[in-house]
């Protein structure tokens, strides 16, 4: 019996020693397996290819330049990447979270990125910069003209044109002068007489009378945009239901002072802005804009073309539908026009004064 016991015992020493051997030379053969690094070219060419977006990055207000503080956050997330990629111990996983969190960021920073208001919608842009060229691809030049003036009973050509001056950042030639009638005239396109719109107009007017016409296409049948005898805004659309005649309410202009005023129509609604501000929102009027009769030019500060005023009409409206009534003009400074074919959201309305109320 304690043979046996002692070949037993012998036996599980055998054993477990053979086994602790193994283990032992497991151990040791994992202490000398090479590490496998983290594969970072990925990682690294990333963050070059950013790192040259970012310095070619300018930010400001207008399209093209990106938000204040945005080069900043993406600043960060490069610093993060960084570290990771010269992080000697960093695990794949690791990397490949950096490479994840970084192409996240790129995309923020893009969004960030100003742009052209609505650009596709943009019928015509006015900037005034040493002529009245439409500044968009559609070409609706203007061209500079004298305008009518005088009473109603006798209207005559006045002798004045618009003159180029100084922009409401004093830069020289960068706005037009109105005054005695003279005025911008464009010529009519279907575009410009859309279903809905929005007008966007830098102003500041000199002169307090009913008619301080900014724009109109073909006054009331069509549209026109003016500054009513309080200094409001005031918007009149024909549409296919009614003429609405509406004006901003409570929102004033004030006298020599470049204002920024802004006025969308679609059916069911007008909307009044100033300084890029919602001042006023109507909602009972209905209709979409109607096609004018007979095509006649878009005015830029006078109320009808001169060669307009006591025409005869040729589309079967009554034989008034042209009389002159009196001097219709704007008399101040206008810049940066545009007119949209739809009704700008207020988040556009308030980033078209944020571009253009700095240099």
């Amino acid at each position: 019996m304690k043979k046996s016991s002692f070949y037993l015992f012998l036996l599980f020493c055998l054993l477990f020693g053979g086994m602790a051997a193994v283990s032992s030379c497991s151990d040791n053969d994992d202490d000398k397996a090479p590490q496998v690094n983290a594969d970072k070219a990925q990682l690294t060419a990333l963050i070059d290819s950013v790192n040259v977006g970012y310095s070619a990055a300018v930010e400001g207000t207008k399209p093209g330049s990106y938000a204040a503080g945005s080069k900043a956050t993406l600043k960060t997330s490069i610093d993060l990447a960084t570290t990771t990629k010269n992080d000697a111990a960093a695990t794949q996983a690791a990397v490949n979270t950096a490479v994840a969190n970084l192409r996240r960021a790129v995309t923020a920073f893009k969004n960030s990125l100003i742009q052209e208001v609505s650009a596709a919608n943009l019928l015509a842009q006015y900037k005034f910069t040493g002529n009245a060229n439409d500044a968009t691809p559609n070409a609706n030049n203007g061209v500079l003209k004298v305008g009518k003036i005088g009473p109603a009973t006798a209207p005559v050509d006045g002798t004045t044109l618009p003159v180029l001056v100084a922009d409401r950042f004093g830069r020289a030639g960068q706005a037009y002068e109105f005054a005695g009638g003279g005025y911008i005239e464009v010529p009519y396109k279907a575009a410009l007489n859309p279903q809905a719109l929005t007008l966007s107009v830098w102003c500041k007017r000199n002169d307090t009378n009913a008619d301080n016409y900014l724009l109109s296409l073909n006054r009331w049948t069509g549209y026109k945009f003016q500054l009513q005898g309080d200094n409001k805004p005031f918007l009149t659309v024909t549409t296919t239901s009614t003429t609405a005649d509406r004006d901003a309410d409570s929102g004033i202009v004030p006298v020599n002072v470049w204002t920024h005023v802004a006025s969308s129509y679609v059916d069911g609604t007008m909307k009044f802005y100033i300084n890029g501000a919602l001042v006023k929102t109507w909602t009972n009027v209905a209709g979409a804009i109607k096609a004018v009769p007979e095509p006649v030019a878009l005015s830029i500060g006078q109320q009808l073309p001169s060669n307009i005023y006591n025409k005869v009409p040729a589309a079967g409206q009554p034989a008034d539908y042209f009389q002159y009534y009196g001097p219709a003009f704007f008399k101040g400074q206008m810049d940066d026009i545009r007119i949209y074919n739809r009704a700008l959201t207020d988040a556009e309305v308030q980033s078209i004064f944020t571009i253009e109320s700095t240099l």
